[in-house]
């Protein structure tokens, strides 16, 4: 009876990611609205039922194929910046260099790669998630460990700055990002003649660059008061 029982159960595991893998490639290579749940359990070798019984209905697979994929990217971002805090706690270039290349790991892992760039921009162009989804799966976790690594390398400034500075970083990223993923979409070259570890290194060193700047501002504006109290 335990036999049969994990049997059932490893067919169903089997059945779920066979549904999973079939609707992400169908869903980035149509978008939601013309992918037919047949279509689905087609290509995953399912029956019609199986939808249904594992996620709800269409909605529900479309949404756990978004969960399950962000939760990878949230997760590669999380242990690049841990990785590179165990290597050189408090090196700014080493965790954003690691943040960033996570970020942008799916332009270089070819078609896989290309699979996760599609499926984003046609959830973009075609909104059909709750909202906050994104917000709350990926940008929030991810973007919290990389203002943590900001602060503790850059200790002078002030917790609004380091969102700041946060905010600037990962906007030069999903610009890199978004314009390859348009790309991707429209199966057209590159928009940019640079590679993708050039600008890579190009936005971390503008960004430390950055960073060190206002970290020198703000222990100049610090003297002054420091002196006075000594005075005093």
């Amino acid at each position: 009876m335990r036999g049969t029982e994990r049997g059932e159960r490893e067919l169903r595991s089997s059945t779920r990611q066979r549904l999973l893998d079939a609707a992400e490639q169908l869903f980035a290579e149509a978008g939601f609205r013309r992918v037919s749940v047949r279509a689905i359990t087609a290509a995953a070798g399912c029956n019609l039922a199986a939808v249904n019984y594992h996620f709800g209905g269409k909605a529900g697979l479309y949404r756990e194929v978004f969960a399950r994929r962000l939760a990878s990217l949230r997760d590669e971002r999380l242990r690049a910046l841990e990785r590179a805090r165990a290597r050189a706690a408090g090196d700014l270039a080493a965790a954003l260099t690691a943040f960033a290349e996570a970020f942008l790991a799916p332009l270089c892992a070819g078609p896989g790669g290309r699979v996760v760039l599609q499926l984003i921009a046609r959830e973009m162009a075609d909104p059909q998630l709750p909202a906050g989804f994104f917000r709350d799966e990926l940008v929030i976790p991810a973007n919290r460990a990389l203002s943590a690594a900001v602060a503790a390398a850059a200790p002078e400034l002030s917790a609004r700055t380091v969102q700041l500075c946060v905010q600037s970083f990962v906007g030069q990223l999903l610009h890199v990002l978004h314009a390859h993923q348009f790309a991707a979409v429209k199966a057209v070259p590159s928009p940019t003649p640079f590679s993708i570890a050039e600008l890579t290194d190009h936005i971390v060193r503008f960004t430390v660059a950055a960073i060190d700047h206002l970290r020198q501002e703000r222990t100049h504006e610090a003297r002054p008061v420091v002196e006075r109290e000594g005075g005093e």
